[in-house]
């Protein structure tokens, strides 16, 4: 079975209703009122529905303690102006995150994922949905994810664009190895990843991405080839971050500024 979600032994991904199932922990204290996972996930789902955006797939996955959770829902979404995104090379992705510990931010943001390697990237959020945890989050909260999702046919044109200037870049294999320190530099890649990025840039598994070139857009592949989890854990919410780091850098490095 193909997963939207990188999975391992320990660590398998879970439906919308098994979510819905999980129980919501006790709040901290007396002004601290945890919201549902499956509540928020729902209102994620309702916000897109009444945007005119499908969702084709999705998986959740939770921490052990019930604590946090990372989301990846395929959608198929229009642009501002044009058909339906279809890309040839990759599908459009949204990632829903949340605690109920509040160590980690509520947010979505857009992404993708690459289709003759699976490799997930994550890009620019599309909302922070920063609202307490209190007794009325449950009528606050729906109104900040339907600004956010609003903004997923600008942002996925922007995608498009970006994976385009990807494309077009090239970095020479001396540019790119040069990449390799910043991206390490700001947490993009551990060190253990990090020599299996160079590894995937010099001798990449898929060898669609040798027909490349040394462009932007190998580069991104490396990194999110060495971040698929090699052991028996896999931590979703690290990924995004770290594909996120590495996106920044490229726009960067491509000089996008649109």
């Amino acid at each position: 079975m193909s997963h939207l979600m990188y999975s391992t032994v320990n660590d398998q991904p879970i439906t919308r209703n098994q979510l819905a199932m999980i129980p919501t922990p006790e709040g901290r204290g007396r002004f601290h009122h945890p919201y549902p996972f499956g509540d928020y996930v729902e209102d994620v789902a309702l916000a897109l529905d009444r945007s005119g955006i499908e969702i084709l797939g999705e998986e959740y996955a939770v921490t052990k303690d019930h604590q946090r959770m990372f989301g990846v829902l395929e959608i198929g979404a229009k642009p501002l102006e044009g058909e339906l995104i279809t890309a040839d090379e990759w599908k459009l992705l949204v990632g829903v995150r949340g605690s109920h510990d509040q160590k980690v931010q509520r947010g979505i943001v857009l992404g993708s994922s690459v289709m003759v390697c699976s490799n997930l990237c994550f890009g620019g959020n599309i909302g922070k949905l920063n609202t307490k945890q209190t007794t009325n989050i449950g009528l606050r909260l729906p109104g900040l994810i339907r600004n956010a999702v609003a903004q997923i046919p600008q942002m996925a044109e922007r995608q498009e664009r970006v994976y385009d200037a990807y494309h077009n870049t090239n970095l020479n294999a001396r540019g790119g190895d040069a990449a390799w320190v910043e991206i390490y530099r700001r947490n993009g890649l551990s060190s253990a990843q990090l020599g299996r990025a160079i590894h995937e840039w010099h001798e990449p598994t898929h060898q669609e991405h040798t027909a490349e070139g040394w462009s932007a857009w190998r580069l991104m592949n490396s990194v999110t080839e060495s971040l698929k989890p090699t052991g028996a854990n896999v931590n979703m919410e690290t990924v995004a971050h770290r594909t996120q780091v590495t996106t920044k850098f490229l726009d960067e490095v491509c000089g996008i500024d649109f």
